[in-house]
């Protein structure tokens, strides 16, 4: 039984190979688009950030960050939720420094590489 709202492209395969390569697109964009690598300058973790506008930043932190960073395991350790925590100082002036020296791309919605928005 099929949801009668989703559409049955079985019977052609071009397009159901343009779905595939423009999710894949999507996937890449929203997961990694526009992201730069930034170390923070006290713990060297390292994360993935873009800037969508002047107060608004997206960070993907990844495993070995969240080990690295002290703020972040001392979040652990005392049992508490590390996602709910805006993100580290430490790493918040890392990342303005970063924006600062050129190395985070000052970015707008308008200017965004992968051309979504």
């Amino acid at each position: 039984m099929s949801w009668a709202k989703a559409p049955d492209y079985a019977a052609d395969p071009e397009r159901l190979t343009a779905i595939a390569a423009a999710t894949a697109r999507d996937r890449k964009h929203y997961l990694s688009g526009g992201m730069s690598e930034i170390e923070c300058r006290t713990c060297h973790a390292c994360v993935l950030v873009k800037k969508t506008s002047p107060h608004h930043t997206s960070v993907q932190w990844n495993d070995d960050a969240l080990d690295r960073c002290a703020t972040i395991r001392e979040i652990r350790a005392d049992g508490g939720n590390p996602a709910m925590l805006p993100t580290c100082p430490r790493m918040s002036a890392s990342i303005d420094h970063g924006v600062a020296e050129g190395i985070i791309p000052k970015q707008s919605p308008a200017e965004d590489p992968d051309g979504y928005w």
